[in-house]
């Protein structure tokens, strides 16, 4: 038997669900848990939206129409497309904030329905962010936070900074942005020397804004603070959150237990196994930022 996996994505990643299941996403995987092998009792069908929210209502519409044995997303707007286009495959997700209010899931410990996954917390861990930003850029005095407002786990991070930031006396650039060409506006309005920062409240790539926001930064000499460690490897200054490639893993698992014939309603949504507090040190010395020795002393990580 072969089993049909559907992946839904708003940007271009899978992290880490596919290797752990068996596939062949870019290079030969070694890990297969499950023994599942990719060609002989597993495929994969992947659809990405390009960074486009509106564009995932067709494409969940057109994996459904496929009739997979499991729907994966990624993050919570791919599952809630999807969650919108069937009621009876089932649904594995990572990346969402809070699935219950996002009306994924009846409640954490009985998901009911036809949907389980990894919450992200990206709510509840953005204000630690804001405190951990300028614990590693004491000079931090503004700090740009471009959102989108018609995504709810957005909304609810940037209401979580904003109740950290006179804490950490930083005062909040709010840009609500609907277009991607609408951040090139926000982005110039940051200016280098350590004082101006950029923090990214989006799990996914949602309109391109954390990519674009590194590039500029990068360019610029911007310290940023991002939500995952996926993007300290490409040179944001400091990431504070789930690793998005073990949360894969963790999908897996549950990935696993439904195909072998327990309902998605019955498995209780997980949080991530690991929280990480990150510092890329090529990146401070590049922007000129002497990271404080006792802050590095509480880094899980240290990115040379």
């Amino acid at each position: 038997m072969v089993f049909r996996v559907a992946l839904a994505a708003l940007g271009l990643a899978a992290f880490g669900l596919t290797p752990s299941l068996g596939a062949r996403p870019s290079k030969p995987v070694k890990d297969r848990r499950f023994g599942y092998v990719e060609s002989q009792n597993l495929s994969f069908d992947v659809r990405a939206a390009q960074g486009d929210p509106t564009r995932l209502p067709a494409l969940a519409a057109e994996l459904v129409s496929q009739s997979p044995d499991l729907l994966y997303c990624v993050a919570g707007p791919d599952a809630h497309a999807c969650q919108k286009a069937t009621s009876s495959i089932p649904i594995v997700f990572t990346q969402a904030g809070d699935p219950v209010k996002l009306g994924l899931v009846r409640s954490v410990a009985r998901p009911g329905g036809n949907v389980t996954g990894i919450g992200s917390l990206r709510a509840e861990l953005t204000a630690k962010r804001v405190e951990l930003f300028k614990d590693v850029v004491p000079s931090l005095r503004r700090v740009l936070v471009t959102y989108d407002a018609r995504e709810p786990e957005e909304r609810d991070a940037l209401t979580s900074a904003r109740t950290a930031a006179p804490r950490a006396g930083i005062t909040l650039v709010e840009r609500s942005i609907t277009a991607t060409v609408e951040i090139e506006a926000a982005l110039a309005a940051v200016t280098p020397g350590g004082r101006d920062g950029i923090l990214i409240v989006q799990s996914g790539l949602n309109l391109n804004i954390p990519g674009r926001s590194l590039e500029v930064a990068t360019s610029n000499k911007i310290p940023t603070m991002y939500p995952a460690s996926f993007w300290s490897k490409f040179g944001a200054l400091t990431s504070y959150g789930p690793d998005q490639y073990l949360q894969g893993r963790q999908a897996a698992r549950l990935a696993d237990r439904i195909l072998s014939g327990t309902p998605a309603a019955e498995l209780p949504v997980e949080l991530p196994d690991r929280i990480e507090f990150i510092v890329k040190l090529k990146t401070a010395k590049a922007l000129g930022v002497d990271v404080p020795r006792p802050v590095l002393l509480r880094v899980d990580r240290v990115i040379e």
